[in-house]
C-alpha cells in the first residue's frame, strides 16, 4: 500500500498500534474505578516536567516521567491520608503543575517542536526512540497486570473488602497511577493532551459494556482500541489530515454506534 512506502509513516502506524494497545491495557481499571481524569491530570502534570527539562537542558521525556510520578504519588497521599477523592485531588493539583510548567516555559528563550506536539499531538513527528518507548510501555503494563492480577480483582470489585483480605490497595494505588503516569506520557505525543482522554476511557467504557470476564475485559478494550485507530489513522491519511484528532473521532463514532447497537438488542 502507498501509505508504508514511506518510513516515517510506517513508524507512525506502528506507533499508533503501540498507543492503542498501552492505553486500552489500563482503560478498563481507569473506567472501573473511576479515575476518568487521571489521564489529562498526568499528562498535564507531565508538562511541567517537559518545561523543565527545556529550561536546564535535561531529557523531557525522562523529566516529564519523574513529573508525572511524582504527581501520582501526591494524589495517593491525598486520598490515601486525606481522603481526598481521586479527581477531586486531580483538579486540584492539575492546574498548580500547568502553571508550574507555564511558568518555566516563559523562562526559555528557545522554540521546540515537541512542545507543541505534546500539547496538541502529531504522530508523524514520532520518531523510532518514541517507537521503543512504547514498546517498554506496553511490557511494563503486561507485567504489572500479570503480578497483581488476583489483588486487582478484589481492588476493582470493592476496595474496602480487598483491604480485609489483605490487599495493601494503598501500594496497589501508588503503583496504579505510576503505571498510568508513564504510560500517559508515552502515547500523549501522538494524541495530545487535549484527545488523550478518548484513548484511555473509551475502550474501558466499550469493554464494560461488552465483557462478560476479566480476559475478556482486557481482549474487547485491545482490540477496540487498535481497530479504530488503524481506521482512524487511514481516514487520517486519505483525507490529508492530523491522525491524532481523526483517531479519536473514529473512536467516537465506533463507540456511539455500538451503544445503539447494545440497546436495540
Amino acid at each position: 500500500m502507498e501509505i508504508f512506502e514511506f518510513d516515517f509513516l510506517r513508524i507512525a502506524f506502528l506507533a499508533t498500534i503501540l498507543a492503542s494497545i498501552s492505553s486500552a491495557l489500563i482503560s478498563p481499571i481507569v473506567v472501573y474505578k473511576r479515575m476518568e481524569f487521571i489521564g489529562d491530570g498526568t499528562a498535564h502534570a507531565a508538562f511541567a516536567g517537559l518545561a523543565f527539562g527545556l529550561l536546564f537542558g535535561i531529557n523531557y521525556r525522562l523529566m516529564a516521567v519523574l513529573t508525572a510520578i511524582v504527581f501520582s504519588i501526591i494524589i495517593s497521599y491525598f486520598t490515601n491520608k486525606s481522603k481526598i477523592h481521586e479527581n477531586s485531588a486531580i483538579g486540584m493539583l492539575l492546574p498548580v503543575f500547568m502553571s508550574v510548567g507555564v511558568i518555566l516555559l516563559s523562562k526559555s528563550s528557545t522554540y521546540v517542536q515537541d512542545i507543541t506536539s505534546y500539547l496538541f499531538g502529531d504522530i508523524l513527528l514520532v520518531n523510532i526512540s518514541d517507537f521503543y518507548f512504547l514498546m517498554f510501555i506496553i511490557t511494563l503494563i503486561i507485567v504489572f497486570l500479570a503480578i497483581f492480577r488476583e489483588e486487582i480483582l478484589y481492588f476493582l470489585a470493592d476496595e474496602k473488602m480487598a483491604s480485609f483480605y489483605g490487599v495493601k490497595t494503598s501500594l496497589l494505588r501508588a503503583l496504579l497511577l505510576g503505571v498510568i503516569s508513564v504510560m500517559v506520557v508515552g502515547i500523549v505525543k501522538i494524541s495530545g493532551v487535549i484527545l488523550l482522554g478518548a484513548l484511555l476511557i473509551i475502550p474501558g467504557l466499550v469493554s464494560k459494556s461488552f465483557a462478560k470476564s476479566y480476559k475478556s475485559v482486557f481482549f474487547i478494550s485491545v482490540v477496540y482500541n487498535v481497530l479504530v485507530s488503524i481506521i482512524g489513522f487511514y481516514i487520517a491519511y486519505i483525507l490529508d489530515i492530523s491522525p491524532g484528532p481523526s483517531i479519536v473521532l473514529t473512536s467516537f463514532t465506533a463507540f456511539v454506534f455500538l451503544l445503539f447497537f447494545k440497546k436495540s438488542k
